[in-house]
């Protein structure tokens, strides 16, 4: 069996996995939307969509891969031959994701440096 990277403490995971799971998105967009749509009758919505698909699904997702120590596509591929594309599909997700990630932080990064110059 291979030695694969463990995580240091539990509080590095967690912190790992709420930043994850809260994302920019939660931050910068949530409360403009929830501004938009009507203030607080979004949320009703938004929490019923957390607890029915997010929470969840977050939880299979740790259970799986805690279960078949694998990646995402291996995992999947063990618990069905068919199944491995839901794993690459996670990957490819997670790839466009980072990729909108760096767009967004070259942006603050250049508010920042033209924020020293008020251009």
């Amino acid at each position: 069996m291979e030695n694969r990277a463990q995580w240091g403490t539990r509080v590095g995971f967690l912190l790992a996995a709420m930043g994850s799971a809260i994302g920019l998105g939660n931050i910068w967009r949530f409360p403009a939307t929830a501004y938009d749509s009507g203030g607080g009758a979004f949320i009703v919505p938004y929490l019923f969509a957390l607890l029915t698909a997010g929470i969840p699904l977050l939880i299979m997702e740790y259970t799986i891969g805690h279960k078949y120590r694998g990646s995402a596509p291996k995992s999947f591929g063990r618990i069905k031959k068919g199944f491995e594309w839901l794993g690459w599909w996670q990957v490819a997700i997670s790839f466009v994701i980072s990729t909108y990630y760096a767009v967004i932080i070259a942006w603050a990064i250049m508010y920042a440096f033209y924020s020293f110059n008020l251009t």
